[in-house]
């Protein structure tokens, strides 16, 4: 997903473009991979951008609940990130506490289709994350 889309989205969700959403799209466009609240608020105030905690949680909220970015909740540490368009997974290392997206095959997918069809239940998104230790972290 691009920044435009992502602007359009949240015009089209009723949301301003504030400066900070612009920092906090901007900097989760440029990540990889999950970011977690901490170092995204680091990086605003790097960026010149210095909200209080009730301002940034209130803007993630507003993104999360408008599904613009996506929340993940790791190890007590909640994590956003921009939704892609290959859907992914995460390691997660318990020693260092890395983490790095993984794709999986089709197989996940056709269990997702068979799980909501088995219990008549629609299911809008999912989270799968392994937990165990980096090759740095295994020596």
């Amino acid at each position: 997903m691009n920044k435009e889309n992502i602007y359009q989205n949240i015009r089209n969700q009723g949301g301003r473009l504030t400066r900070l959403r612009k920092g906090i799209v901007q900097i989760l466009l440029a990540e990889d991979c999950l970011l977690s609240s901490a170092k995204l608020l680091s990086r605003l105030n790097k960026s010149n951008l210095t909200p209080n905690r009730s301002t940034i949680f209130r803007e993630l909220l507003f993104l999360t609940n408008n599904q613009i970015i996506l929340k993940n909740n790791i190890s007590g540490v909640d994590y956003y990130e921009i939704p892609c368009d290959k859907h992914h997974h995460h390691l997660v290392c318990l020693k260092c506490h890395a983490i790095s997206k993984v794709e999986l095959a089709d197989q996940l997918q056709k269990q997702e289709k068979k799980i909501a069809k088995q219990n008549k239940f629609k299911v809008i998104n999912h989270s799968l994350e392994f937990y165990g230790y980096c090759r740095k972290c295994q020596v």
